[in-house]
């Protein structure tokens, strides 16, 4: 009766249309009538809500603006509401300092066309522990900021709501804008939708969600269970149990058709983005990195995974069980055990009839993989116009039934193992792809079918388009520490990804011991990584070793307070083997700050132990590996002066034919603006003159093609953009011998 009687005093000040503000403390049980302006005095208010009737109430009214500016409201026992409106329409709430100690600080019910706007809600009801039911209706609700239940048309917006279980809550909802608020660091969701449609969901901040005492607790930045219809972009949904859940069992034939972009989902514990039993929905320039698993789709149909970033995840970067007719294409993946993989698991009640089939995969980029693409019991799949690049395993997997596929227009360049390996019994159709290098004996064996093992399906990959012809190195260089070498380094699989927090490789040319670089790998974790030595990019290293040789190369380090745990060296072929030599982490801590020179006989002995994996021989050496292990703590590491005893000079190839080429200088050396560089053949053929940063990045070709016997000169003028550093390589490369030379700029 005392709150009925004060707003009848106040009410004789509201003129119908004008809504003059009126000054009021709160009181417990406040019912607040129609056409209300209302502005909270300042104060610190205590008051318990057992009963769940809210402090506030609004009940079956309209046009209410509440301003809590200044307002401090404490509900103690975590119970109840300090707003609860039911029933009412064009309600705004603005400006509260802090409400706390709730359930929720607000709950809606039935209502249409309410604004929250500029509040901090935070510290309510919150929990740390305990597995999450994401299929739990209103009436099980978790507590925290704001609950909506069927109602529609609100706008909630620069809120802080975080420190509690939910950010935001909505039950069968409808047309609900919610943008620009903090809802980072809740324990249970940052956004939960439950049944909720056509909503808005832009510029938030719903970064670390997650159970502390809980893994897994199905927590996550954005929770959707038969939501369809939203629109989900620009939001910042990292470092959260997951961070977007989205699930539609039971519920699949209704099209999802939601729409994420521009997503920031990336360190999650789980996966950066999970839909399962989903269709329609679309994915695009979302990033889903250094997660669990990059994005689960299990059982999800008829979706698009369009222009995302999935790197350095632990798991798979895209994985689909029983998943039809989804398009993935124009995606960046990198540095994940599996890029995408497709399977037809054990089936789940109710969906016994679901297929891993009808797959188009095209235009994306696989780099540095263990496998790019793994299929098993996945049929009808088209691939075009991706680009492998560099798979450590192989770039195309299949296994079990998987056959009628069609793989054409894609480009392979050179794994460490394989371009297909076909573990299943059905042929795989591949023709017009293209290989680097493309010689057909290397494209051959980097195939693994039936004419590896004859109970296997063949992979057909003729006929295809010829690329540039390899440049084979038949010998290890005297240093291949320096430029145009390539240097890549990777995670052992199950390790996390190098890159995950900005790691680099590249050639340094201020801390080095010969020559005129170093290679310096940069890492900010320290699992198991592997420091892998390739000629450039148009070339392919086939050498032949003896068991009398021995890898020479220096290593410097800066280590972590904890040192190195692990160390070893590897010498690889092209089909998978390779000598692994266990050394004493010793070796790399001994090195701290300092160049220290290590010798590795290829025949194994004290101080590297050698062991055999796979099919190994010397007479085939691909690829010369450092691996280190850093207690998952960041580390550096230098190596220079890499070499075997057996380095020659030159690179010419075995049979001792005659040089083709007698000599190769420039002149002026140092330059300014332009440089002669001058060559002579003792036989024609094709040729081909290259310019090389010191970094290893192709400048110019100036000369590709064929050319007769005799004296050559070209001028060289430096018309492209400059690198960094002053020198540059320049190297010759006729049908049977390279030849470099570094020529510098003055300044």
């Amino acid at each position: 009766m005392k709150n009925l009687l004060l707003l009848v005093s106040f009410s004789f000040l509201l003129i119908p249309g004008l809504k003059a503000q009126t000054y009021i403390p709160l009181t417990d049980n406040l019912q607040i009538p129609s056409n209300s302006n209302i502005k909270f005095i300042p104060n610190n208010y205590v008051f318990s809500d057992p009963d769940s009737n809210g402090v506030i109430q609004i009940d079956g009214q309209h046009d209410i603006i509440l301003d809590g500016d200044s307002c401090r409201v404490n509900g103690q026992i975590y119970e109840g509401y300090m707003i609860r409106i039911t029933n009412s329409h064009f309600i705004t709430i603005k400006n509260f300092d802090s409400v706390f100690n709730y359930k929720y600080a607000v709950y809606i019910k039935n209502s249409d066309h309410i604004t929250i706007d500029s509040n901090t809600f935070c510290r309510n009801k919150v929990d740390s522990a305990g597995w999450i039911d994401v299929w739990a209706d209103y009436t099980r609700a978790l507590g925290g900021g704001v609950m909506i239940y069927q109602s529609r048309a609100a706008d909630i917006h620069h809120n802080l709501m975080n420190v509690q279980n939910d950010g935001v809550a909505l039950y069968h909802c409808d047309s609900i804008r919610i943008h620009d608020n903090d809802f980072s660091w809740n324990t249970s969701y940052g956004i939960r939708m439950f049944w909720s449609d056509s909503c808005n969901i832009y510029g938030n901040n719903c970064s670390h969600v997650n159970r502390p005492r809980t893994d897994p607790s199905d927590c996550g930045a954005l929770l959707m269970i038969v939501s369809n219809n939203n629109t989900v972009t620009n939001n910042d949904l990292s470092w959260s149990g997951d961070g977007v859940f989205l699930g539609q069992y039971q519920h699949s034939s209704t099209p999802n058709n939601n729409y994420f972009a521009y997503n920031e989902c990336s360190y999650s514990p789980h996966n950066a983005i999970e839909a399962t039993f989903a269709r329609g929905n679309v994915y695009r320039h979302n990033k889903c990195n250094f997660s669990d698993y990059g994005m689960w789709l299990g059982y999800s149909f008829m979706s698009v995974v369009d222009s995302n970033e999935i790197n350095g995840n632990y798991e798979d970067g895209i994985a689909i069980d029983r998943g039809y007719g989804n398009l993935i294409t124009n995606n960046q993946l990198q540095d994940n055990p599996t890029g995408i993989a497709l399977w037809e698991g054990s089936p789940i009640s109710g969906y016994t009839n679901q297929y891993s089939k009808d797959y188009d995969i095209h235009s994306n980029t696989f780099t540095g993989n263990t496998l790019a693409v793994s299929l098993s019991k996945t049929e009808h799949t088209h691939m075009t116009g991706n680009a492998f690049l560099f798979s450590q395993s192989a770039s195309l997997h299949f296994d079990g039934q998987s056959d009628l596929d069609t793989i054409t227009g894609n480009s392979f360049t050179e794994p460490t193992a394989y371009h297909f390996q076909n573990n299943s019994t059905y042929d795989i159709y591949a023709p017009g792809n293209l290989f680097n290098p493309s010689d057909s004996l290397m494209i051959l064996n980097k195939m693994y079918d039936s004419h590896r093992v004859s109970s296997l399906g063949q992979v057909i990959w003729w006929p295809y388009t010829h690329g540039p012809q390899a440049i084979v190195q038949p010998n290890p260089p005297c240093d291949m520490a320096e430029p145009p070498s390539v240097w890549f380094a990777y995670p052992e699989t199950g390790y996390p990804a190098v890159n995950r927090f900005g790691d680099s490789v590249y050639f340094d040319t201020v801390i080095k011991k010969v020559g005129f670089a170093s290679v310096k790998m940069v890492t900010s974790r320290g699992w198991d990584l592997a420091l892998n030595y390739r000629p450039s990019a148009d070339s392919v290293s086939r050498w032949t070793l003896s068991d009398s040789d021995t890898l020479f190369f220096w290593v410097r380090t800066k280590k972590n307070p904890y040192g190195f745990q692990y160390f070893s060296v590897r010498i690889g072929n092209s089909t998978g083997g390779y000598y692994k030599y266990t050394c004493s982490p010793s070796l790399l801590n001994s090195a701290n700050l300092t160049w220290k020179l290590l010798k590795c006989p290829v025949a194994g002995g004290t101080g590297y132990a050698r062991t055999t994996v796979g099919g190994m021989t010397s007479d085939s050496v691909n690829y010369v590996e450092i691996h280190a292990d850093c207690w998952d703590y960041g580390f550096s590491l230098w190596v220079d002066g890499v070499q075997f005893t057996q380095c020659t000079p030159t690179t010419s190839v075995p049979g001792n034919q005659p040089s083709a080429v007698n000599s190769l200088y420039a002149y002026p050396n140092p330059f300014s603006n332009g440089t002669a560089i001058s060559y002579e053949l003792t036989k024609p053929g094709p040729v081909k003159l290259e310019v090389f940063s010191l970094e290893g990045q192709l400048l110019e070709i100036l000369v590709n093609g064929y050319q007769l016997a005799g004296l050559h000169e070209i001028q060289y003028n430096s018309n492209v953009a400059q690198p960094a550093s002053r020198i540059r390589i320049v190297r010759l490369t006729s049908q049977d011998f390279t030849r470099t030379i570094r020529i510098i700029q003055a300044k």
